[in-house]
């Protein structure tokens, strides 16, 4: 009987012990991998878009102010530099007017609707609250393929908002001012006595900025070991990157990848083969070619034959006297000597040697250079 009764409540306690498991199993968040390098590109696409559409709102607000400002007049020549200075403060404050638009834009269109940014439509992410994912249980017993959630709330939309948008346009004028009144250089006591607390503010603004940087760096090799969060601001917010749609298989084409590679390489091997191109040995070699194509076009006609052969035997009887090439490509003359040359040649040692160049074959200083005139054979005799 107590053997019996020993073996009732072991099978008891494994049964209770795995209706444990289960519910805890059930109750568990599935586990869920996000690429990193698709959270990464993600805000990559939508940086370089931002940066693609401010350059072009951009150009558009300075030729319409350049228009203004001309219609306008150019007013008194004593205010130059005034307005100089004042229109050079002017373009930077439009620049980041603008770019505090687009920003403000695209966020008012995506993740205040909690809706994907451009960048992350196409990595098929989104913006989901992990806190809250985490903390409710109900999610947590319905969850299947774990990319569910619910998106972002709205102090959590306002705060990302109000930090992406209207702080970075705030932080980025405060270094303007500051680099513009050059409150690095302010002395302790200047006229208006304020010298102290600039010197004060640059120091502490220069702080929390290296601080940022620290955390920043920090943050992403944590991200780099965990997969979540790879900004400050969404770690601070619990805002993590999910996938849009479990079923949808990562699509990278490469089609424009190949085209720079193709590009590349072929703009690589004309660098590579452009300084052979100028050896003595292969202009000779196309020189000849030249004219020996040149010689069999030229005897469908008696009277362009004659005048071609003329000009042939002035450029063979001028061989260039530094790479001995029989048929310069470009034949000029040193003077006063007036010994022939290619141009590569001459021009190459006047500009190693600008003042007393000696000529290569009677070493006498080279003054400048001239063409060589394709004169009548008659002046070779």
């Amino acid at each position: 009987m107590e053997t019996r009764a020993r073996a009732v409540t072991k099978t008891r306690a494994s049964s209770s012990a795995a209706s444990a498991s289960a519910s805890s199993s059930a109750a568990a968040l599935p586990e869920l991998h996000v690429l990193r390098v698709s959270q990464v590109d993600a805000k990559r696409l939508d940086e370089e878009l931002l940066e693609i559409l401010h350059d072009q709102l951009v150009r558009c607000v300075d030729a319409l102010t350049l228009c203004a400002t001309s219609a306008c007049g150019s007013g008194d020549d004593v205010n130059d530099s005034m307005s100089s200075r004042r229109r050079a403060r002017t373009t930077f404050a439009s620049r980041e007017r603008t770019k505090l638009f687009l920003d403000a834009a695209t966020f008012a269109c995506t993740t205040m609707r909690n809706a994907p940014t451009p960048g992350q439509e196409l990595m098929n992410l989104r913006f989901r609250d992990e806190r809250r994912a985490e903390r409710d249980e109900e999610f947590r017993r319905t969850a299947k393929t774990g990319v569910e959630g619910d998106g972002l709330t709205v102090t959590q939309r306002l705060a990302y908002g109000a930090v992406k948008c209207a702080g970075a346009f705030a932080w980025n004028a405060w270094m303007a001012k500051m680099a513009r009144e050059r409150y690095d250089e302010a002395m302790d006591e200047d006229e208006d006595g304020r010298g102290v607390w600039k010197q004060r503010a640059w120091r502490w603004s220069r702080a929390a900025e290296d601080a940022h940087v620290v955390a920043s760096f920090v943050n992403f090799c944590v991200f780099l070991r965990y997969g979540r969060y790879p900004t400050l601001l969404e770690r601070f917010l619990g805002a993590r990157l999910v996938y849009s749609r479990p079923s949808m298989a990562r699509v990278v084409d490469f089609e424009y990848l190949n085209q720079q590679l193709a590009w590349r390489e072929l703009s690589e091997l004309v660098l590579f083969t452009l300084p052979y191109l100028y050896n003595s040995r292969v202009r000779s070699f196309v020189g000849a070619f030249g004219s020996s194509t040149s010689g069999e076009a030229s005897t469908t006609s008696a009277d362009g034959g004659r005048a071609g052969g003329r000009g042939r035997v002035v450029v063979q009887a001028h061989r260039c006297v530094a790479c001995g090439c029989a048929e310069p490509v470009h034949p000029f003359v040193a003077d006063p000597c007036g010994h022939p040359y290619c141009y590569y040649c001459l021009r190459a040692r006047l500009l190693e040697r600008p003042v007393d160049c000696p000529c290569v074959k009677c070493s006498r200083p080279v003054d400048r250079m001239r063409r060589l005139s394709l004169a009548p054979a008659r002046n070779l005799k």
